[in-house]
């Protein structure tokens, strides 16, 4: 294996001229920067992400439900005519809204069996640690 000279390292290697590099004709970048290593299975680890990705995405979206419910069209100024409307379109909204809690529910449960899991992967890790550096002393 050959050593490598540090000081002349940077000559040696033929590098590209960077005074041009804040001009406005800016390169696009095509290419993502690499994923730090992992020791899980990369498949597993990549549909994780994209799954918690879409589920943060909904979550995280205005709870108004207005934009959803289809509004009924007025024909009569009748109080009692508009009043039935307000009532079906309170209950939409509301069917909505439980929906929307009963997903969130569900995905913080998720959330929390696997938080628990992984805090039991540590506990298991700490007490393998501590057990051999008890048998190593």
């Amino acid at each position: 294996m050959e050593e490598t000279n540090w000081d002349t390292f940077l000559l040696e290697v033929d590098l590209p001229d960077f005074r041009d590099i804040l001009d406005n004709e800016s390169k696009h970048v095509t290419e993502l920067p690499p994923e730090p290593c992992s020791t899980q299975n990369l498949d597993e680890e990549l549909a994780v992400f994209s799954w918690i990705g879409e589920i943060e995405k909904v979550l995280m979206e205005d709870d108004n439900f207005d934009h959803r419910v289809a509004t009924q069209p007025v024909l009569d100024d009748d109080f009692l005519l508009r009043n039935r409307y307000a009532v079906v379109r309170s209950r939409e909204r509301k069917k909505m809204y439980v929906k929307d809690l009963q997903m969130k529910s569900r995905y913080l449960e998720g959330e929390c069996r696997g938080l628990n899991h992984v805090l039991q992967c540590f506990i298991d890790e700490n007490q393998a640690l501590q057990i051999f550096v008890s048998s190593s002393l």
